[in-house]
């Protein structure tokens, strides 16, 4: 990979970040995000670092080890969460972990978010899991995460901590983190009102969502699903 097909990922990646803000899926510095670099290298945030201030130059490189490579800063703490996905999941080129509040207040109480409508069975198409509790940037949780995410999920929840989100692209990241809160809230609200084994869509129906979705939505050359600009 060229250094302009680099620099065009540290674009995508910041750009994405500063949405997440401002969908409200992180808060300040909380949160991180990666890219995939080529066979062996992954772009990912520095830590503690807020992502409104983030430059493209402030993004780290890291093998497949978690082993700085270029960057001047400190990587996420969650580097080694990150680096285990790459390792296990070669479909995945991006991961977003999000800190988003309906999302955090499941996963606060280890309750996984069942398929409810049809916008998350076809762009997910799974029950969101969540892994049991383990300490923040532990090679524990890196193994929890990947082992929930198994060979397809597209996203899983982590016990009192928040969303790892992946995708073939951060666009796509981006969109699942984004529609699981928008599937916690609605899971959120008919739990209140008592009818959730009704609004369950049938596995039957979800899968054949997901099909439908993967061959007939959006555009031929679907490259980009999300305006990556920053207004």
């Amino acid at each position: 990979m060229n250094l302009e097909e680099e620099a065009e990922l540290r674009r995508k990646l910041i750009a994405i970040a500063k949405k997440c803000l401002q969908h409200k899926l992180m808060s300040v510095t909380w949160g991180n995000l990666s890219v995939r670099l080529g066979d062996d290298r992954v772009i990912i945030t520095p830590s503690g670092v807020e992502k409104t201030a983030l430059k493209p130059e402030d993004l780290l490189i890291v093998d497949l080890d978690g082993n700085v490579v270029k960057g001047r800063f400190r990587p996420s703490i969650e580097t080694l969460m990150h680096v285990r996905i790459y390792r296990e999941r070669p479909d995945v080129n991006a991961v977003i972990h999000t800190h988003s509040h309906y999302a955090m207040a499941l996963a606060a109480m280890g309750i996984p978010i069942p398929v409810l409508t049809v916008e998350f069975a076809a762009a997910v198409g799974h029950e969101i899991p969540v892994t049991r509790f383990v300490m923040p940037g532990s090679a524990e949780l890196a193994e929890e995460v990947a082992k929930a995410l198994g060979k397809d999920k597209l996203v899983v929840l982590i016990r009192n901590h928040g969303v790892v989100a992946v995708g073939k692209e951060i666009e796509e990241a981006y969109h699942v983190a984004v529609l699981t809160e928008e599937e916690a809230r609605t899971y959120f609200w008919v739990k209140l009102l008592g009818k959730e084994e009704s609004s369950r869509i049938p596995q039957d129906k979800v899968k054949i969502i997901r099909s439908l979705f993967k061959e007939k939505y959006g555009q031929k050359e679907r490259k980009a699903i999300l305006d990556l600009g920053e207004s």
